[in-house]
């Protein structure tokens, strides 16, 4: 359960501001590094949220597809969403699980995928260690079959600091290297798991906030609630933002801003990650 974000309020607004993006690449990863194709293949949307992800999947009708989140909300859109575009041929199961338990047998599933999850499980995060995250890892090594894929996209310190917005909050960005794994320590713990890691990618595009260049966003709540970045900022750090922006709107410096500090196009907006439960 996120202790940044409500998301049992947020659902309701969720998907005016957010999107699967980059699912294809994470089909192709699941694909070639299990050598089967998603129709035949039993699937783990781990942290579903909206379900996004596993509606994308569904036009490929995989085997079965089994989701589950933390939060009711979230859920149920899921539910509503994915049940309206079901075949047939693919069999659901819905849950409300918080991680980093899994309720699901050994070997249950040929590939998993984490989306923008991970950020939400430390309950006390210093950014040195990240236990929820690893206890997760070796979950979803537990559940997955011999020779299964585990996708993860996810965020970095780096990925957060390339971020235009964030420099408008630099001390919120701080709080949020506490709860976002390196890149160095995602490959440890992918390690420690039992994971063998096949393939490590950055996304140049902020495909997953279709806002993101907006320049006028951070004005407004609505905006911001789509992102769970905001969460850490105080009331008073985002009236500072506000008062800010205006500020260089009126002095005409605001593009000047986003030009500068707008570094996702180097440093990446996110991370995507395959690794695979190696069979021996």
């Amino acid at each position: 359960m996120s202790n940044v974000t409500n998301y049992n309020e947020v659902s309701k607004s969720y998907d005016s501001g957010r999107k699967a993006a980059d699912a294809h690449v994470i089909k192709s990863l699941m694909e070639n590094f299990t050598g089967k194709e998603v129709r035949d293949m039993d699937l783990v949307d781990i942290g579903c949220g909206t379900g996004n992800y596993s509606e994308y999947f569904m036009q490929f009708e995989p085997r079965s597809l089994t989701l589950f989140d933390a939060s009711e909300g979230m859920l149920n859109k899921a539910k509503g969403k994915v049940t309206t575009s079901a075949s047939s041929k693919t069999k659901l199961s819905f849950h409300q699980v918080v991680l980093p338990d899994m309720p699901f047998q050994d070997n249950s599933f040929d590939a998993g995928m984490i989306n923008l999850v991970l950020h939400h499980l430390e309950v006390n995060p210093d950014g040195k260690s990240f236990p929820n995250v690893s206890k997760t890892l070796k979950e979803a090594y537990r559940v997955l079959k011999p020779g299964g894929v585990l996708t993860i996209i996810t965020e970095t310190p780096e990925t957060i600091d390339g971020t235009w917005f964030g420099q408008l909050v630099p001390q919120t960005c701080k709080r949020w290297h506490k709860r976002f794994p390196s890149h160095t320590q995602m490959t440890t713990m992918f390690k420690e798991a039992g994971f063998s890691l096949k393939s490590a990618l950055k996304s140049l595009m902020p495909s997953y906030l279709p806002g993101y260049g907006h320049l006028d966003g951070p004005l407004h709540e609505s905006w911001r609630n789509n992102n769970s970045f905001w969460g850490l900022c105080t009331e008073s750090e985002i009236q500072d933002m506000i008062d800010h922006i205006k500020q260089m709107k009126n002095e005409g410096q605001f593009q000047t801003f986003f030009e500068k500090h707008d570094q996702v196009y180097k440093v990446g907006a996110c991370e995507i990650f395959a690794a695979k439960k190696e069979t021996f």
